[in-house]
């Protein structure tokens, strides 16, 4: 039978336990690591992002091979205004958005766009222009401008794949990896010569990254309050620091006084 220990029964004595080794270790100043973030940041919207342009595609082109070709002449002004062919990527469009985001168009233009009802479709759009943007949030129509601003979003842009992106858990689960495969040297923290450490001087484990990694929200969401604590604690840390129980070290200065 599960039994708690005596230990976790009562309010007890939770001192900083801080390896011996780890005494004296220089801190990685608070520049170095913000731009060691930057950094790290950059590149994870880069992959992320490179991962979302390409589902995107995919997922469109899987509908209809010939839209986005088209798509990108009407948006560089290749097609006339008024043309059959821009019709006919305007209805293509306002289909793709009515089957997987139903609601988001008004009945007028929904109906018809599901019918493939082109001439219908013209006659409604004959004297107003239709500007398209590309968001992460959901899909949604502003008829207040003019001309009309449709935002197409990730349960459109995405289709079945937006069932499983999120970039909340794509940065989480990038984070968790990125820190526990490199020992704490992400890309930007090898640059900055800064490494992330646990005070207890272990190695990093899969569970410290990824405590380490959600804490990022919890600074976050303290109105950034978490990232500049580490200016005023005394060991440096962050509030994401402080979850995953580490500090981030001079890993250059360190290395030098170690070989001393």
């Amino acid at each position: 039978m599960f039994r708690i220990p005596a230990r976790g029964r009562h309010v007890t004595p939770e001192p900083l336990a801080v390896a011996d080794q780890l005494l004296g270790a220089p801190l990685a100043t608070f520049r170095r690591r913000a731009v060691a973030y930057v950094i790290d940041l950059a590149v994870f919207g880069l992959v992320v992002g490179s991962l979302f342009l390409g589902l995107s595609a995919w997922s469109i082109h899987r509908d209809d091979p010939t839209l986005l070709t088209r798509l990108g002449s009407a948006m560089t002004g290749s097609l006339e205004p008024g043309s059959p062919a821009n019709t006919s990527v305007t209805m293509d469009i306002f289909r793709l958005v009515a089957r997987r985001a139903p609601g988001v168009l008004p009945a007028a233009v929904e109906e018809p766009a599901v019918q493939g009802d082109s001439a219908a479709i013209d006659a409604l759009m004959n004297d107003r222009d239709l500007t398209l943007s590309f968001g992460s949030g959901p899909t949604r129509l502003d008829r207040s401008s003019d001309p009309w601003l449709l935002k197409l979003g990730t349960d459109v842009l995405l289709g079945s794949f937006s069932t499983f992106f999120s970039w909340g858990a794509f940065f989480v689960g990038w984070f968790t990896i990125l820190v526990r495969i490199t020992r704490g040297r992400s890309l930007g923290k090898a640059l900055m010569r800064i490494r992330i450490v646990r005070l207890d001087g272990k190695p990093l484990s899969w569970w410290n990254a990824f405590s380490r990694a959600g804490g990022y929200s919890a600074s976050a969401a303290t109105a950034m309050l978490g990232f500049l604590e580490m200016i005023w604690d005394p060991n440096r840390q962050t509030l994401h620091d402080k979850i995953a129980a580490t500090v981030v070290v001079d890993a250059k200065r360190r290395d030098r006084s170690d070989s001393r």
